[in-house]
């Protein structure tokens, strides 16, 4: 598939989604294949939480329900606020948790993730949000998405973070 189709879809994925339902606190809401499912979000274990480094700040959120998983990881701008766009996103969800991994192109298009809600300084810190991409099939973590087999993904998120 080439990149303008993924672009494409993502456009109209972000038209044509139904209104996602408010997202309740520390978890990840998503629609993908006609199911919708409901994440919790992992904050033992430091999964669901932020580092920072000199030139990014990045966040993991990870979901689980039953054996499936959700994971969003954004690379954020040093000093990064409410409204502020991620430098690079990657979004992967894995329905048994063990095989079948669907992930975000290596391009995830500007708009495509939204933080609504930042604060990393503060003594509580969080993130809300949403996000409309194309998911890619992949055997495994390690191996390049088939972009031939994507679907589109809606989600919301919020949740508290931990410091790495």
């Amino acid at each position: 598939m080439e990149r303008t189709t993924l672009r494409a879809m993502v456009a109209a994925s972000a038209l044509c989604a139904a209104p996602l339902p408010a997202v309740a606190e520390g978890a990840l809401s998503f629609t993908f294949d006609g199911a919708s499912i409901e994440f919790v979000a992992q904050l033992e274990g430091a999964r669901t939480g932020f580092t920072r480094f000199a030139s990014v700040d990045a966040v993991s959120i990870e979901g689980v329900q039953g054996q499936a998983r959700l994971v969003l990881e954004l690379a954020l701008p040093p000093g990064a606020r409410t409204g502020d766009a991620p430098h690079d996103a990657r979004i992967s969800y894995r329905p048994d948790g063990f095989r079948d991994y669907w992930v975000s192109p290596s391009d995830v298009p500007e708009g495509a993730v939204i933080v609504e809600l930042l604060d990393l300084s503060g003594p509580s810190p969080r993130i809300s949000g949403q996000f409309s991409v194309p998911l890619c099939f992949t055997r495994t973590p390690v191996h390049m998405p088939d972009l031939s087999r994507c679907l589109p993904a809606h989600g919301q998120f919020d949740t508290a973070l931990m410091r790495d």
